[in-house]
This record gives C-alpha cells, sequence and structure tokens, in this order.
C-alpha cells in the first residue's frame, strides 16, 4: 500500500519588517488567533539587503519578531537583486521560485496573509493568498515609512505609537548602527 503524502498548511506574513511595527503585529495576533501559532510562519523579505529602504539586517528584523513572538517561526527570503531599493518586478519570477522551493522542501502548503491587494500581487501569481487586516483602513494605517522617518528626527512620543515596547530599543539601535555605517 502506498503511504499518502500529507502537507501542512502554513499561514504565511512576508514583509520586509523594517522595522517590525504594531500594524505587523495586528495581522499576526489576527492569524494567531484563527490559525494558531504553530501552524504562522513569518518570512522576512529582503533578507540580504541592506539600505536606505531596508535599514536592518535579518539578524535585526528577526530579533524584532521574537521579541514579541519567541516562538513563531521565521524564514529568511533573499532579494534576487538586493542592490535595488525599490522593486523593478525583474526578480520576481527567481523570487517566487524560491519561495516554492521552501513551500516543497518543507513538504508544506503556504496560504500568505497581507494587508492589502498590491502587498499580495506578486504572491498572488503563484500562492493563494487573504487579506486578514486591512492596513489601509484608518485604524490600522501604521507604516514602516513613517516609523522610520520618526527615527530620522528622533520623535519619540510618534515611536511609542508605533512599535511595541519589546521592539523600541531593538529598532533605535538597529537605525542607529544603519545610520553610522
Amino acid at each position: 500500500m502506498e503511504k499518502e503524502l500529507t502537507q501542512k498548511t502554513y499561514y504565511v506574513f512576508l514583509g520586509r519588517f523594517c522595522p517590525f511595527h504594531l500594524g505587523h503585529q495586528k495581522t499576526i495576533n489576527a492569524m494567531i488567533v484563527r490559525h494558531g501559532i504553530d501552524n504562522i510562519i513569518v518570512m522576512i523579505g529582503s533578507s540580504n539587503a541592506y539600505n536606505s529602504r531596508t535599514p536592518y539586517t535579518y539578524e535585526d528584523r528577526k530579533a524584532m519578531i521574537k521579541a514579541v513572538y519567541p516562538g513563531i517561526l521565521v524564514i529568511p527570503i533573499p532579494d534576487s537583486n538586493p542592490s535595488l531599493i525599490h522593486f523593478d518586478g525583474t526578480g520576481n519570477s527567481l523570487w517566487l521560485a524560491g519561495i516554492k522551493k521552501i513551500e516543497s522542501e518543507m513538504k508544506a502548503h503556504f496560504i500568505f496573509y497581507g494587508g492589502s491587494v498590491e502587498d499580495l500581487e506578486v504572491l498572488s501569481q503563484s500562492f493563494e493568498t487573504a487579506i486578514l487586516v486591512e492596513r489601509d483602513q484608518p485604524e490600522n494605517g501604521i507604516s514602516a515609512t513613517r516609523v522610520r522617518q520618526a527615527l530620522d528626527t528622533g520623535d519619540e512620543v510618534t515611536l511609542g505609537l508605533l512599535l511595541d515596547p519589546k521592539v523600541l530599543p531593538l529598532t533605535i539601535s538597529g537605525f542607529t548602527r544603519f545610520k553610522s555605517t
């Protein structure tokens, strides 16, 4: 009798997390409530990039996420062209193939969550996607760009509103290190 292969379904949240902020946490919290932490993967995109739009190393970003969710699975997803500051679409097929390879190696089925149709546009070419927390709603409108602007100006009040207290010191130290390079 042939043994039937079963695939575990993982619910995946992929982002650059530059830095990891309360908007990201809101999505992960909703995913955990719906699917349980053992079924969640956080994929850190641009894991091999380090530039003005990605001013944190993969290790920095993983530490931010693990500070809030120590038991969550975190996986790096490198860019095919890490020198790009804004994506131009030329590496999408390689990037998707890399994620498909991870899915295959894990003998898993990935379902991706994101905050908008735009966030999920490329992933939807190869994977099932869904919006759980819409980031364009006023109550969800936290952006990493806004956090980086507050870091640039030293606006501690805004940082306190956008970042978990466990993440705040990691965010400041990583940003300060980047700015000094």
